[in-house]
């Protein structure tokens, strides 16, 4: 807790908590590099990195940026439309990439220059997006999820299945507190609803209903476990955005491969020395 306070990173504070708890109680050290290979050497933790890989392609492919559109199609009619719209951009796209982060980051850097030039306050833009990537790590495919059921020895398919309703229920409650606090500011500029509008929208934002179609159906289902279901949503990514919407340049795979793999850099050493922390709090 003192070193959590300090400042020191999360791995570092597990980190130096296990290497003294295993020369209190007398435990081998060679023990920690043991536990560490082996406790992430399981297929069913490649589906961490996979779900991150999905996001990044999905958003380069301009998927989100689809999904997005029809929400604010759908929405933007509403006094507070524009927020609502991006919270619903947030939980379509959490539902493929499983991640707060790359939630908040990717939806968040489209609609929150667009909230401010609707007439939102700029703290207000801010919090909705940070408020909406939330769902990130309820709605499935989670990635927290996948650590957590890893972790503790749970089907990650069930837990799926339990963040499904709760992350839909925060999504449209969010969206309720965001169409009161708009129209009790009065920000926002109406848009007039076209249902051919809408549908066009949606027909151009197929591509991301079908990345969600393969993570919800193929898990559910029983066709694909999760880790299949990563990977064949990531080659979806990749396939659509290079030869569907021809957003995404093979020249830029390097930079998204990089980018994806310092976020797993970040959360799997987490998930290792976790894994060296539960057998000495167990012993």
């Amino acid at each position: 807790a003192g070193l959590f306070i300090l400042g020191m990173p999360i791995l570092l504070v597990i980190g130096h908590w296990v290497v003294w708890v295993s020369v209190i109680v007398d435990f081998r050290l060679s023990n920690i590099s043991i536990t560490v290979i082996e406790g992430i050497n399981v297929f069913g933790l490649l589906a961490l990195p996979l779900f991150i890989l999905t996001g990044d392609l999905i958003n380069g492919a301009g998927i989100a940026r689809r999904l997005t559109n029809f929400a604010y199609s759908l929405l933007g009619w509403m006094r507070g439309g524009l927020g609502m719209a991006a919270l619903g951009a947030c939980g379509m796209f959490a539902a493929i990439s499983g991640s707060n982060a790359a939630t908040t980051a990717t939806i968040g850097s489209i609609m929150h220059k667009e909230m401010k030039a609707g007439n939102y306050g700029e703290s207000f833009s801010a919090a909705t997006m940070a408020a909406g990537g939330v769902v990130g790590i309820i709605i499935p495919p989670s990635i927290l999820l996948v650590v957590y059921g890893f972790l503790l020895h749970l089907p990650v398919g069930d837990l799926f299945m339990a963040g499904l309703i709760p992350g839909a229920m925060m999504i449209i409650g969010m969206q309720i507190v965001c169409f009161f606090t708009a129209w009790r500011n009065g920000w926002g500029i109406l848009n007039s609803f076209h249902v051919g509008d809408t549908v066009r929208q949606a027909g151009q934002a197929y591509l991301g209903f079908v990345a969600i179609g393969i993570v919800l159906f193929g898990i559910y289902g029983g066709v694909f476990s999760p880790t299949e279901s990563a990977a064949m949503t990531a080659v979806f990514g990749l396939l659509a955005g290079v030869l569907v919407t021809r957003e995404l340049r093979i020249g830029a795979l390097p930079r998204i491969l990089l980018a994806s793999g310092r976020i797993t850099g970040m959360i799997v050493p987490l998930v290792a020395v976790s894994i060296v922390m539960q057998q000495l709090l167990s012993i």
